[in-house]
């Protein structure tokens, strides 16, 4: 039988206990897959364990759940630690690669506003624009059988994105307008890139002359001209690719 796959917060477990008290997960649960009591199902905590589990309980507000004796060891997650610097597209686009960059395995988003930037982001807009974020993301963890969901920073300003401490990560910025480096050769020894791609109009001159005072090395992918979304996706495979798992 097929194990449906959920995910379980890390305080939703209690020895060998656990709950999901979200109305829309138990609807979907009790109301669409019409699974109950004595039913195996799958659960991931969102920080990288897994869970073998069968249903205890439905109620209308509450699924209570056994686990089995030990987590699962999952090696879903790639040896390369890929952090996706990414100015804030507009709503589609951006849902779209979040949840693309999440298949693929990115391990943070650093969400940005910059210059070119179109949607301009109030304080509520902002909130919730980042917990639909959360949710997209979550979604497509559940969906490609990843353990673990990409952290999403706030909404930074491009300053604030430049300055964020991202360790020992080799720093890379995706700009139209570099005629030498490629992707290539500047990540060749890496196991952690700090990679910032600009919005649909762009880094202008003076951002990309910044990012370059702050540490970031600008390179190209190839000699078209990509849209935001489709390089935030391809700079992540090709990432993947010479550094990660997508090689294998």
């Amino acid at each position: 039988m097929k194990h449906r796959r959920f995910r379980i917060y890390p305080e939703h477990i209690q020895g060998q206990r656990a709950f999901i008290d979200d109305p829309q997960e138990i609807r979907h649960i009790r109301n669409v897959l019409r699974l109950g009591e004595g039913d195996p199902v799958s659960l991931f905590d969102g920080e990288g364990k897994e869970y073998r589990a069968s249903i205890v309980q439905i109620t209308r507000g509450r699924i209570i759940l056994s686990l089995k004796p030990e987590a699962l060891s999952v090696p879903m997650e790639s040896p390369a630690e890929i952090i996706l610097g990414v100015a804030v597209l507009k709503a589609p686009k951006f849902d779209w690669l979040l949840q693309k960059v999440t298949e693929l395995g990115v391990s943070e988003i650093v969400p940005f506003s910059s210059s070119h930037v179109v949607p301009r982001l109030g304080g509520g807009q902002t909130g919730a624009r980042g917990a639909r974020w959360e949710k997209i993301t979550a979604e497509a963890a559940k969906q490609c059988g990843r353990a673990a969901i990409p952290r999403i920073h706030p909404l930074r300003s491009f300053e604030e994105a430049l300055a964020y401490d991202a360790g020992r990560a080799t720093k890379v910025l995706l700009w139209e307008k570099e005629r030498a480096l490629s992707l290539g050769e500047t990540v060749a020894h890496s196991s952690r890139v700090f990679v910032l791609i600009g919005p649909e109009g762009g880094f202008s001159d003076a951002e990309a002359l910044q990012a370059q005072g702050a540490g970031f090395q600008p390179v190209r992918l190839g000699p078209r001209i990509l849209r935001a979304e489709t390089a935030g996706v391809a700079i992540v495979a090709l990432l993947q690719f010479i550094l990660g798992d997508l090689n294998q």
